[in-house]
């Protein structure tokens, strides 16, 4: 997010400061106008008591430097050091409601919810990515704004299949997942799916996990293709494109940006049932609550007039509710809204 609005804010004629970590593999202090300070983090030497200190970090910069604004992409590792937060000036976006999500259980899961609480006492606004996640935060009776994430529209190129063909996965009749590897994201859901109709599947994300490799062991169906984390944006295009169902399966948090890619692909998505994915997709595609109706959904097969027209449609919601210039544009009148 930061990387499309920062640059937006820039030409609108805004000094924007982003920090990142001191070990982040890009060394650049400036990107399209946007100046990147790189603050210390012992991550690595420290695990997640690391992400601590850096958070530390860059608010005693923050504060330092005086800046009109200060945006927080999230809470989780800040929210202990929230009394060092300038409540007049402080913007936060909540992200998904984090102490839901199965893989943060007992302790981690109440200071989650502890950090969420003082996210919310400490900043002067809260921005939601989700209506139903603004609906939650209202709870906290601080102002608050619904802004979505963006994505770009990418329309099918015929280079893909070629492409697809020489990375040695399917170019027709598959059906994609791509997604971290965790419980809260259905993966085993898709996976039983898959496995019980024998439909191709291609499941892009890290199985190296724990989590992970007792997922590959339970779903060894060779229609099931582990094809890895993949970071090729035309790999991935290729994919969404030419999927013949896209399937999505986050249940916590807010707009995912995976569906809002997949739908500005033109894919035709079968997401998990839940008020988030069905404000995101607005009727499009279809909704499934566990694996039974999920396999039901994968043997069906839409007519080609009703995935141009579904593709059609996915690309204009993405295009007149997702784009990142309306975004942009919505988070600078939020800050002109606490000044």
């Amino acid at each position: 997010m930061a990387a499309h609005t920062a640059p937006l804010w820039v030409k609108a004629g805004h000094e924007v400061v982003v920090y990142t970590i001191s070990n982040h593999p890009e060394k650049i202090s400036e990107f399209k106008g946007v100046q990147i300070r790189h603050m210390f983090n012992p991550e690595k030497r420290l695990g997640l008591a690391g992400q601590f200190i850096y958070d530390l970090l860059c608010i005693i910069d923050a504060r330092r430097k005086n800046f009109d604004v200060i945006l927080q992409l999230g809470y989780t590792t800040s929210g202990i050091w929230s009394f060092l937060w300038p409540k007049d000036k402080t913007v936060t976006n909540m992200d998904g409601l984090e102490h839901q999500r199965a893989k943060y259980a007992g302790l981690l899961s109440l200071f989650l919810k502890w950090s969420e609480r003082r996210a919310s006492k400490r900043s002067k606004l809260l921005i939601a990515d989700n209506p139903e996640i603004a609906k939650y935060l209202k709870a906290y009776n601080v102002p608050i704004r619904t802004i979505a994430y963006g994505s770009k529209v990418v329309e099918e190129d015929q280079n893909y299949k070629e492409l697809l063909g020489r990375h040695h996965l399917p170019t027709d009749n598959f059906h994609l997942h791509i997604g971290r590897i965790q419980p809260d994201n259905h993966v085993f859901e898709i996976l039983d799916a898959a496995a019980s109709t024998g439909e191709t599947l291609v499941t892009v994300g890290d199985y190296t996990t724990r989590y992970g490799r007792k997922l590959k062991a339970t779903f060894p169906e060779t229609n099931i293709i582990y094809a890895g984390t993949i970071y090729d944006k035309s790999v991935l295009n290729g994919l969404r494109t030419r999927a013949t169902f896209y399937l999505h399966g986050h249940s916590v948090g807010g707009t995912n940006p995976a569906l809002l890619e997949a739908m500005g692909s033109g894919a035709m998505v079968l997401a998990h049932d839940n008020p988030f994915n069905a404000s995101v997709l607005g009727g499009l595609g279809a909704l499934w609550k566990d694996e039974e109706a999920l396999a039901l959904l994968l043997t069906q097969r839409p007519s080609h007039a009703i995935r141009n027209e579904q593709s059609r449609l996915s690309r204009e919601r993405i295009s007149a509710h997702f784009n990142w210039e309306d975004v942009a544009e919505s988070y600078l009148l939020a800050f002109t809204s606490i000044k």
